[in-house]
């Protein structure tokens, strides 16, 4: 496509056909197909299965209706089903960080950082792969080490040489790398629906709009609910203000914490089928309240939810809609220089050179790039990073290995420990258990 086609178009279904017939069908069918590819996203929606979508849209139903008994009761639900929703995932997500950063601690297992085959393990000995062990299977065969130096103590050297018990290692970077990069793409959607919420939010009027819509008098539909239309409408401030800290802040929240401590769930895990299997298996925790809403909620308003329509980005009054010849015109000649109403032949000539391969311009290039897949990747890099920054640190020969590690002193984690880990730290005891061997 063109630099200088046209980039705020009305959606497909409201350009005007009258002039079809004035323009041969396969140019017809390119020219909606190419609007449909560069308008881009023109409504805001409530989220239509999800407790946060029933929490934003049932109050404000039920104000638009003058706060009737029984919308108010399906509004106070919906916020008692999104409390439940967001309690459920906060503890969840307290659990695996009480698992990671506690009851490791307490199992003497350090972080896993990069030891692999070729540097220098957690013993301070050379890392093979035939050497290369998960933690747990690492730590069973120093029990086993360890109990026969206790049984046969005046052995103990000829134990220490004679067994060896191998390294705790990561058996595979690439596999760690993808896996991450997958989880990542995995919770990205709950990102996006973050940003569609606060778009919703910022651009939606402050004022008491009505959400409530249709014809009262009309007999022609056998359903009230095809009577009755539920829109996105203005919302006033304080609500605004309520979503804000209700809504908006603790989804962004959770989905940081979900990332967090499923980044740091991976980048522990040593074996290559278990960081495949943990790759996705995190990510439900982020639709649980898709879960909780359709179980829980009633299906009548499961189905008001469903038929709320959107809020449209752009003015209607302002921003006239283009008939499909204009459309056209304006692709093969942006700059209005020809007058008077062109043929059919002309209209398509020009339009097919306007939108030859040989016209592509920089911006075509720039709208080629998988932008969701550079936001992956960057996302991915970030996540990682924070795990390296807080658990381990660079060794003599160059390595990020474990940080020195400590008991800590609780079995419990404070809810400020999971969500700031960064700033509230574990509390542990004075001396490590286990620090670097010295090169």
């Amino acid at each position: 496509m063109s630099a200088s086609w046209p980039s705020i178009y009305a959606p497909l279904h409201e350009v005007d056909g009258s002039d079809r017939a004035e323009i041969p069908d396969s140019i017809y069918r390119a020219a909606v197909l190419t609007n449909s590819l560069t308008s881009g996203d023109t409504w805001v929606h409530v989220e239509r299965s999800s407790t946060y979508g029933a929490a934003l849209m049932f109050p404000q139903v039920a104000r638009s209706a003058g706060w009737p008994i029984s919308l108010t009761i399906v509004a106070l639900r919906s916020f008692m089903f999104l409390f439940f929703g967001m309690s459920l995932q906060i503890y969840l997500l307290n659990q695996i960080g009480r698992e990671e950063w506690v009851m490791s601690g307490f199992a003497g297992q350090m972080h896993l950082c990069n030891f692999a085959p070729g540097g220098r393990g957690p013993l301070g000995t050379i890392i093979t792969p035939e050497r290369t062990y998960s933690f747990g299977q690492w730590a069973t065969r120093l029990f086993a080490r360890d109990s026969m130096k206790t049984l046969f103590p005046s052995r103990a050297e000829e134990i220490d040489s004679t067994v060896d018990v191998g390294e705790y290692a990561l058996e595979s970077f690439q596999i760690r790398w993808v896996c991450c990069a997958v989880f990542m793409m995995v919770t990205l959607e709950e990102l996006i629906r973050i940003y569609h919420l606060f778009t919703l939010l910022w651009s939606v009027p402050c004022e008491a709009g009505v959400w409530i819509d249709g014809d009262k008098d009309s007999q022609e539909h056998d359903s009230w609910l095809e009577r009755v239309h539920l829109k996105v409408a203005g919302i006033p401030r304080h609500w605004k203000a309520i979503y804000f800290v209700t809504l908006l802040l603790p989804k962004f929240m959770i989905w940081k914490l979900c990332c967090q401590a499923g980044i740091e769930y991976l980048m522990e895990t040593a074996d290559i089928d278990g960081t495949l299997v943990n790759c996705v298996a995190l990510a439900f925790i982020l639709n649980l309240d898709e879960n909780v809403c359709e179980t829980m909620m009633k299906e009548h308003t499961r189905v008001m939810m469903s038929k709320c329509r959107g809020f449209p980005l752009h003015d209607r009054e302002s921003k006239k809609l283009m008939k499909t010849s204009q459309l056209i015109s304006a692709a093969s000649d942006p700059e209005g220089l020809s007058s008077g109403r062109r043929t059919k032949a002309e209209v398509a000539t020009e339009y097919l050179r306007h939108q030859s391969l040989s016209r592509v311009t920089f911006r075509d290039f720039i709208q080629w790039l998988p932008g969701k897949l550079f936001l992956i990747g960057f996302l991915t890099m970030i996540f990682v990073a924070d795990y390296y920054s807080r658990n381990c640190v660079f060794s003599q020969d160059g390595k990020l290995v474990s940080k020195p590690m400590y008991y800590p002193k609780s079995t419990t984690m404070h809810i400020l420990e999971v969500i700031l880990p960064n700033f509230f730290k574990v509390e542990v005891e004075g001396e490590p258990y286990w620090t670097m061997p010295e090169q």
